[in-house]
């Protein structure tokens, strides 16, 4: 009896952690498609491989070996919000998308997390 109940709670964990990638893939997507103004990531399609962290949205970046950063290089008449991508094999190079507001930043990068944080 025992072994029937950890088996049913752990098919019930596997299926939540399913789900969950799911459905943070499409959080993302509505996020990027409503609060991203840089065409590369809001016309993207994502992908996600849990077991190598690798989120691909176009490029492909090993969330492992990718920081992940958000900076602030605009005035307060015109504020511009950039989430930027660096890769620790190439440190002086990045990539860099601009949003309509921290917050959308913040919540992209929660997303992303919550991604990487799936086994």
């Amino acid at each position: 009896m025992r072994l029937i109940l950890i088996t049913i709670i752990s098919l019930i964990a596997l299926n939540v952690n399913a789900q969950s990638k799911d459905e943070i893939i499409n959080e993302l997507e509505s996020v990027l498609k409503k609060h991203c103004e840089s065409t590369q990531l809001k016309n993207a399609e994502i992908y996600y491989n849990t077991e190598e962290k690798i989120l691909d949205f176009g490029d492909r970046y090993d969330l492992d070996t990718t920081k992940l950063t958000y900076e602030f290089v605009g005035t307060p008449e015109e504020p511009i919000y950039i989430l930027q991508f660096v890769r620790d094999s190439n440190p002086n190079s990045s990539t860099g998308f601009f949003f309509d507001s921290k917050k959308s930043v913040y919540r992209v990068l929660d997303l992303i997390y919550l991604l990487k944080k799936l086994e």
